[in-house]
């Protein structure tokens, strides 16, 4: 936490230079641009992406935006943010990298919030969004994990990363897997917490050769509400610790020798909520579909029998 902290520090000392009362230059790059006082109502000089705000926060507004394929010069992203606090606001079909060459990072920011009504495709080589912490409260997002070539075939896959905190208020979020030398790959993962309290989310490696986890948090997982279909090809659900208090989560595992449907390695806690836990055909008959040191499920709803601290259930076709 200690390195977090610090991180943000840096990023707010100089997350902007002045260079008199009316010209600024923020620490944010959209494309090969980098957003000024000058440019932020119309960075892209299309009537597609403005920016708002100061030094320590405010918001990017992608207006029916293509990024395209650039890079920001010498580093690793479509978009680059050392803003503290950036809101990303959706507004008709936004996309990211999605017209050829795809860019190692989508998104590469501090703290991140996504709004609005539209929506937006990401494509990247290893993270389609990486922050610091994310909150997603609206909005469409497709993100498509993608390793087109060898060149950066030790980086990890993954759809949305966090450092810190990720929390899922709402919207529509979809993890689709392209063709990857990948040696590992994650559809939802932070070294925190991960916090779904609505929405819908939809991870299905199942057309990749991944060794794909799902949703993996080193901390706790907690899921109080929304839709979810959580498809991994190794563990579908792999979390330290696992709280569920309400919503519904579909979770399989597809290929494979599975350890486990979901791994929750410390402890879980169903209070409620509907969770459907699936293993197919080539997933080690041996290992467990559910397996925590510590279960509790009073109030919840699970399919297939339960002996604790492992469930099993009935394999399919």
């Amino acid at each position: 936490m200690r390195k977090v902290i610090l991180l943000l520090s840096i990023a707010v000392i100089s997350s902007c230079h002045s260079y008199d009362k009316n010209y600024k230059i923020f620490e944010l790059w959209v494309g090969e641009t980098k957003v000024t006082t000058r440019n932020q109502d119309d960075i892209l000089g299309d009537g597609t992406v403005s920016y708002k705000g100061d030094c320590n926060s405010g918001v990017l507004t992608l207006n029916n935006a293509s990024i395209g394929d650039h890079a920001v010069p010498n580093s690793e992203a479509a978009i680059i943010s050392e803003i503290p606090n950036l809101t990303i606001r959706l507004v008709g079909d936004n996309s990211i990298g999605m017209g050829g060459k795809t860019n190692v990072n989508g998104i590469y920011t501090c703290n991140l919030k996504i709004e609005g009504d539209g929506s937006l495709a990401v494509s990247a080589r290893a993270s389609c969004i990486k922050a610091d912490s994310l909150t997603i409260v609206s909005g469409k997002i497709d993100t498509y994990v993608q390793t087109p070539d060898h060149e950066i075939a030790s980086y990890l896959g993954i759809g949305l990363w966090t450092q810190d905190v990720m929390t899922i208020l709402g919207g529509d979020i979809t993890v689709h897997y392209v063709s990857s030398f990948s040696p590992l790959s994650y559809g939802l993962y932070s070294v925190g917490d991960i916090n779904i309290n609505g929405g819908s989310i939809t991870i299905s490696p199942e057309d990749s050769q991944l060794l794909a986890v799902g949703l993996i948090s080193s901390e706790t997982l907690t899921i109080s509400g929304g839709e979810h279909s959580i498809y991994g090809i190794d563990d579908a659900i792999n979390s330290r610790h696992f709280l569920m208090t309400g919503g519904s989560v579909d979770a399989k595992a597809l290929d494979f020798s599975a350890d486990a449907v979901c791994r929750l390695v410390m402890s879980a806690q169903f209070s409620g909520g509907d969770m459907t836990l699936t293993s197919f055909e080539k997933v080690d008959p041996s290992g467990p579909t559910l397996f925590s040191r510590d279960l509790k499920t009073e109030g919840m709803k699970i399919s297939g029998e339960l002996t604790d601290p492992i469930l099993r259930i009935v394999k399919e076709d």
